[in-house]
């Protein structure tokens, strides 16, 4: 399975307890497809298996997971570090302008007139909306995902284009 066939949910953080439950940080805005029942992939440096979920509860701004097969403080050690997925094909669709956390790390972000601003290397969820973070050389800067501002994205280019204000990006970091 390549790596576009796949879409990751979250990432297990570590053991929770004794009996094989995870800590997950979870990517999914709709945690729908991350349920009891659902089978999903977990990914790790060494390839990947499938799993299926048992349980899921939250735990703060987490989740405690735990998986068939998966029983033992040694056990779910073992996965820490991995990415929870599932195959794209199996997400759900979403409204027009709406991506996967994903798909946008890693763009590259750009002006209208194709001056480089850096690659999203991450994205903070808040409750308005999400930050990404761009990161460029000399620094980082922190852009909110609203209309106003980002003009398009092309998945297929791995290009964001932005329209930023004045005071949005410091000028020592671009």
């Amino acid at each position: 399975m390549t790596s576009q066939e796949l879409l990751v949910l979250g990432r297990v953080l570590g053991p929770w307890g004794l009996r094989g439950a995870v800590k997950v940080q979870c990517h999914a805005e709709s945690r729908s497809v991350v349920s009891p029942g659902n089978v999903v992939i977990l990914r790790g440096p060494r390839g990947s298996s499938e799993a299926l979920l048992t349980a899921i509860r939250p735990l703060r701004h987490l989740l405690v997971a735990t998986f068939q097969g998966i029983d033992s403080r040694k056990a779910a050690e073992a996965v820490r570090g991995f990415e929870i997925c599932i195959l794209r094909t199996a997400a759900p669709a979403l409204p027009e302008a709406t991506y996967y956390h994903h798909d946008i790390l890693g763009l590259t972000v750009q002006t209208e007139a194709g001056e480089g601003l850096g690659e999203i290397v991450d994205i903070w969820p808040s409750a308005a909306h999400d930050l990404y973070v761009v990161r460029r050389d000399a620094g980082e800067w922190l852009l909110p995902a609203v209309r106003a501002f980002i003009l398009r994205v092309d998945l297929a280019r791995r290009v964001m284009v932005v329209r930023p204000i004045e005071g949005l990006v410091d000028a020592e970091t671009v």
